[in-house]
């Protein structure tokens, strides 16, 4: 069952169709993942709001931002005066058609893509998930906050600007939902700055991975989200994985912006994190579970993905 609440509102919606189409679901799956839906406010707001920027600025934040301090207030990821806001709503006009036609897909096809991840992964309790389909301010497409590791943030519009109305959404919300799940199996610490970089690599590589496995028929581009990093990072990968080597326990932000973030231009592509957890990932999935490598932690994980790393740096196979 899924469970879908308008944010905002009393109505509670039962998606008991997922129980009926899937039955064959395994008795340890906790089939309840609470859907928090905000887009419908959106078109709440655009229903009646002015045309003067300052004024159509200060509703936005009265109806879509102030209502939800959950979301929007981390002031570290958010920027919500009204100058930014103004800008925002400028550019979002353009992406409306998009998040709305992704936000129809979704509906249809969350119930197919949560009972696959459930086949994969019985133990995820998805009653203690909660999934928001909100606004980014184009910040970001999907996000799990460090300090809410229960909470997925999908940010339509972001989706909509970084991949279009087309993108692939079960590979998408497998990726992420791989991450609520292994931060059930795996938790992060309570001081998220004391997180090396060879495990963020490590949760984003293997999330990756977990994508293609449930999309058999993806590409590598569609897993990484970057046809560019699909076509033209392999040949750097040895290059990278040297460097690497040396910033394994890497706790700075620079050092995990440089690995893992989007930068612009450049003669490497940006990223290159992703595609070296997800060849470490693939390879220790030939003789691992994933589910035993999701809760791999600690001196274990270390000595493992330094022992890949190696190989890759040396350009050498599984």
């Amino acid at each position: 069952m899924i469970l879908s609440l308008r944010k905002g509102s009393a109505t509670l919606f039962f998606w008991i169709y997922l129980a009926s189409l899937h039955p064959w679901l395994s008795a340890k799956a906790t089939p309840n993942l609470i859907v928090y839906d905000l887009i419908p406010d959106l078109y709440q707001f655009l229903r009646i709001a002015p045309e003067e920027k300052e004024s159509r600025a200060k509703l936005f934040l009265q109806l879509m931002i102030r209502p939800h301090p959950e979301i929007y207030g981390r002031p570290q990821i958010f920027k919500t005066d009204i100058g930014t806001l103004e800008q925002y709503l400028d550019g979002l006009n353009a992406y409306l058609p998009a998040i709305e036609h992704l936000h129809i897909r979704f509906e249809e096809q969350r119930g197919s893509i949560q009972a696959k991840f459930l086949d994969a992964f019985p133990d995820f309790d998805a009653s203690k998930a909660r999934v928001y389909l909100m606004l980014s301010l184009f910040r970001f497409d999907g996000k799990i906050p460090h300090d809410n590791p229960r909470m997925l943030l999908l940010g339509m519009d972001g989706l909509a600007k970084f991949h279009g109305a087309d993108t692939r959404l079960p590979v998408i919300l497998s990726h992420e939902l791989f991450h609520l799940y292994h931060f059930q199996v795996n938790p992060l610490p309570r001081d998220i700055d004391q997180v090396e970089l060879y495990r963020l690599i490590w949760q984003e590589g293997l999330a990756t991975y977990v994508s293609q496995v449930l999309n058999p028929d993806a590409s590598l581009a569609a897993v990484l989200l970057d046809p560019r990093l699909a076509e033209e990072g392999p040949k750097f990968v040895p290059m990278i994985a040297h460097s690497l080597l040396l910033q394994l326990d890497a706790k700075d932000d620079a050092s995990t912006a440089r690995y893992l973030s989007y930068q612009r231009g450049g003669q490497v592509p940006a990223r290159m994190g992703y595609l070296i957890g997800y060849e470490i990932a693939k390879r220790t999935a030939v003789t691992h579970p994933i589910t035993e490598l999701a809760r791999l932690r600690g001196r274990p994980l270390l000595n493992l993905v330094r022992r890949e790393i190696e190989n890759l740096a040396q350009g050498l196979g599984p």
